[in-house]
């Protein structure tokens, strides 16, 4: 039985099933397949329009130290914004990591050099972190909750930012 499921996953792969390929590239990026497999593969379901992947490959180049591959997450994150989708974005994303998984191997981490907002004029940024505990502790934000209570930062890197922080919290 276990390999008449592997079988029929296998063709599924094979046949572009989007489900199946941003389900095996979470799988390669966060629970110890290639990174750089993983990576790829969701780049596939990405590029043929899976918002749940494009999400994830929006969050995980911001992740990076490089200029060039932020902007392009950037960029990425903000047709999503725009689009009204990062919601619901989130919530297959958490699916599919809290549904199957709880002892994730690779978490991603948000530090100082991962920021995208680098402006030193801007009056929200490096207070993300605090917009965040405020928003989930305070008054008890939900997955569900849209935006997360990020709608009023006028600076979208500053909101990229502050869904970065969401995007790790999804791990809990």
């Amino acid at each position: 039985m276990r390999q008449a499921g592997r079988n029929f996953l296998a063709r599924c792969m094979q046949s572009g099933n989007l489900e199946v390929l941003f389900r095996s590239a979470v799988s390669d990026l966060f629970l110890g397949g290639s990174r750089l497999a993983g990576m790829e593969t969701m780049q596939v379901g990405a590029a043929q329009d899976h918002s749940a992947a494009q999400y994830t490959v929006s969050m995980m180049l911001m992740l990076r130290d490089d200029f060039e591959s932020k902007n392009k997450g950037l960029q990425t994150f903000h047709v999503l914004e725009a689009a009204g989708a990062l919601t619901i974005c989130k919530l297959v994303f958490h699916d599919v990591i809290q549904g199957t998984w709880t002892h994730m191997r690779r978490l991603p981490m948000v530090n100082a050099e991962n920021l995208v907002c680098s402006s030193h004029a801007c009056p929200s940024r490096g207070n993300m972190g605090a917009i965040y505990r405020s928003q989930r502790y305070g008054r008890g934000w939900d997955l569900n909750d849209g935006d997360g209570g990020a709608a009023h930062i006028p600076c979208v890197h500053c909101r990229a930012d502050y869904e970065l922080i969401l995007f790790v919290h999804l791990f809990d």
